[in-house]
């Protein structure tokens, strides 16, 4: 009978490897309940083009711009470091509304808002349950339903759109629990990474990605934009940034040769200030045109990096040379983690 069970753990564990990881692509309420209470404070990482979500809440909500749900978040946001990521990855821990109520848990354990300001963050969350609720707001979630729709059947023609787990699965040598695409037509045109665990204890991975323009006032998330960089990105974050903060000591002892004035500027005007946060990035874009080749050819590789360069990021060169290494010997180096002490090594 023991013999049995044992076999039957080890088939299941075996079907399981072999099982293709299926990648999720949603527009969630909760982050669109946010992001419209962001749009009406004039949030900065609103994205620049226009849509007909824009157009709709122009019109008929103005009467919430008063909401105490914005003047919170303008609060929140403005003074107590309430944005970029920490928002989504906040509202991600919620249930779905009317009840919003906390059943997850991010993974780091970086505070949301300082301590002493949480008792904002649960007004706020408050503030938001009565926003989503308002009328004018859910006859606005009627209104862009079908658009909604159409929005995630365009990025679904793609056939080669659910591969992208598998391509980043092979590279890094390991797999994520779960791939939850976010679109967001009305976040900037970028995206964040953001990992939240679940009632069960099991890791969920979410990209969430906003358009990068539009179409007869549609948002459009372009195919080359969203499968041959972003999405590689974003969930890359999930396989590398586990590396960084194991590697962190490693990592600091490379600054002194690499992290010029002149690094440091660039790294700035992309967002990033701490070295650590610097290398983990120029690590990721390096990887991210590594799979980019490896699945979309070497013009598209060379595209990306030309990108970077332009930002300052000539960096990512050098790394990708490096990277030569890891691809020519995966026998010895069967994930990234085994190589990535190798990497450090090299650029020391």
């Amino acid at each position: 009978m023991r013999k049995i069970i044992v076999l039957i753990l080890l088939f299941t564990s075996l079907n399981s490897i072999g099982q293709k990881s299926e990648l999720n692509i949603s527009i969630d309420e909760r982050i669109e309940t946010l992001y419209s209470v962001a749009f009406l404070n004039d949030y900065f990482l609103i994205n620049e083009h226009e849509n007909l979500y824009k157009k709709e809440i122009r019109e008929n909500l103005q009467s919430l711009k008063n909401h105490k749900a914005i003047q919170l978040f303008d609060s929140l946001s403005k003074n107590y470091n309430f944005s970029y990521f920490r928002t989504v990855e906040w509202v991600l821990q919620f249930s779905d509304f009317p009840k919003f109520k906390k059943i997850k848990e991010k993974v780091d354990n970086y505070e949301t808002v300082p301590k002493a300001k949480k008792n904002l963050l649960e007004n706020f969350r408050k503030e938001l349950i009565k926003f989503n609720q308002d009328t004018l707001f859910q006859s606005y979630l009627s209104e862009i339903k079908p658009i909604n729709q159409k929005v995630i059947s365009q990025v679904k023609e793609s056939e080669t759109i659910s591969e992208l787990p598998t391509y980043l699965e092979k590279f890094y040598g390991k797999k994520l629990n779960s791939y939850n695409l976010i679109l967001s037509p009305l976040l900037h045109s970028g995206g964040f990474n953001s990992e939240i665990i679940n009632q069960n204890g099991e890791k969920e991975v979410y990209a969430l990605i906003g358009p990068n323009g539009e179409i007869d006032f549609m948002p459009y998330f372009d195919k080359n934009y969203l499968e041959t960089d972003l999405i590689l990105h974003e969930f890359g974050h999930s396989f590398v940034n586990p590396l960084m903060e194991k590697h962190d000591k490693e990592i600091e002892s490379l600054k002194s040769k690499y992290f010029t004035e002149k690094l440091e500027k660039y790294a700035k005007y992309q967002g990033y200030s701490e070295w650590k946060f610097v290398f983990n990035e120029l690590l990721l874009r390096a990887t991210t045109i590594k799979i980019a080749e490896k699945n979309f050819g070497k013009e598209k590789a060379n595209e990306l990096l030309e990108y970077e360069k332009s930002i300052g990021f000539g960096l990512v060169e050098n790394i990708l040379e490096i990277l030569k290494e890891y691809d020519q010997n995966r026998n010895k180096y069967t994930d990234f983690y085994k190589f990535y002490p190798t990497l450090i090594e090299r650029m020391k």
